[in-house]
């Protein structure tokens, strides 16, 4: 069995089979089959060698560096990451920052419940995804951990034990299953975490159908809540009404959270960050403090990122700034930000053909069982780390 670093699920049951690769989704078969990238220094082809002296010479140099990416390789890569920010005086950020990071924070601090995927599918009876659709961004969530597995207390599957409730702006995928036989909730966050607070008072609120869904969770003793993107943006950073109304619940029925889901090892990131500085995330290591990563690349003079594509997912005005300074690449497949790097230093797949651990969307420690050999990140980062 091989484990799968497509996304957060870090599903380990992908077989290999006379060159077929089975069990996988297609963000799976996206990743086994990924194109690779190789060393380039100035957009000049080069080899290994060079490409990390290069690197090493630009670590070494800069005054202000930033690190950033880090949620598609192991734990052991990250670790060593955040010695080199400490040692350079760096400032560090992985996709949290824009991603579920606060969520995950919530739950670190234990300001939310929280649970495993093997007790969801084991045990959960309301299955509510709030401003997530698992079919886009986790293909396989439902399938192995939520709302289809016939596991534990729940044998009869959907039909009959597990009750699915989507709260979203708008009719996804995920929301037509939920109108079968569920409850399709559209509006803003801020109005429906209201109408469940007035409903546990016995009052009405914009939603009164809420008030079937709390009657739901109480034929259970567990149900969970997992959030996404939608509910990050939709409470704009204030998450206060969502822990209360969480709290009230909990007081009649266990019911947990757990973050949607997100690149393959960024729950390991956060982990390890909020170990080291007590935040999971943008951290600058010169002043010991939290810092606006977009502020901290505008002023940087060189850039080490680290398996990610920043000049896809960043505001243009801040991706555009990594093509004007010493920007080094250190990720397996060719990207946007391979266009704008001035060194760039292919690394192995994490799962494929580097190993290691990471850490799956609620918590559980993952160890990858890679099948090839290939240069690894943590090679990579140590080697930058000499110069230092």
């Amino acid at each position: 069995m091989v484990v799968c670093t497509g996304c957060s699920c870090l599903c380990d049951d992908i077989v290999l089979q006379d060159g077929k690769i089975l069990h996988t989704c297609r963000k799976g078969v996206k990743l086994f089959r990924a194109e690779r990238n190789t060393p380039l220094i100035d957009s000049k082809p080069s080899d290994i060698e060079e490409a990390l002296k290069a690197a090493g010479e630009i670590v070494s140099n800069s005054d202000n560096l930033v690190i950033y990416g880090l949620d598609t390789i192991p734990c052991e890569a990250q670790e060593k990451a955040i010695e080199l920010a400490k040692e350079k005086g760096a400032a560090i950020d992985d996709c949290s920052s824009f991603c579920l990071g606060d969520l995950v924070e919530l739950v670190l601090k234990g300001e939310l419940p929280t649970a495993t995927l093997d007790e969801v599918r084991d045990n959960a009876y309301v299955i509510v995804y709030w401003g997530a659709n698992p079919h886009q961004s986790l293909p396989r969530h439902m399938s192995r951990f939520t709302y289809y597995p016939r596991s534990g207390k729940r044998q009869r599957g959907y039909e009959e034990d597990r009750y699915l409730v989507v709260v979203d702006v708008r009719l996804s995928e995920t929301a037509k299953l939920a109108r079968k036989g569920g409850k399709f909730i559209m509006g803003s966050d801020a109005d429906v975490i209201d109408s469940f607070l007035k409903a546990l008072d016995g009052k009405a609120g914009k939603h009164p159908e809420v008030a079937a869904i709390i009657k739901e969770m109480q034929r259970a003793d567990f149900n969970v809540i997992f959030g996404g993107l939608g509910l990050k943006y939709g409470l704009g950073g204030d998450y206060s009404r969502f822990i209360e109304m969480v709290e009230r619940l909990n007081e009649f029925t266990r019911v947990a959270f757990i973050p949607a889901g997100f690149h393959a090892n960024m729950r390991g990131f956060n982990e390890l960050m909020f170990r080291k500085t007590g935040v999971v995330n943008a951290y600058d290591f010169s002043s010991n403090e939290r810092v606006a990563f977009s502020e901290a690349i505008m002023k940087a003079d060189a850039a080490l990122i680290i398996g990610s594509d920043p000049v896809k997912s960043l505001p243009w005005h801040v991706a555009k700034r990594l093509a004007e300074i010493d920007t080094i690449l250190v990720d397996p497949s060719p990207s946007l930000t391979s266009r704008v790097a001035k060194v760039i230093i292919p690394t192995a797949i994490s799962g494929i053909d580097q190993g290691g651990t990471m850490v799956r969307s609620d918590g559980v420690a993952v160890e990858l069982q890679p099948f090839k050999e290939g240069l690894e990140d943590v090679s990579v980062i140590s080697s930058l780390m000499e110069g230092v």
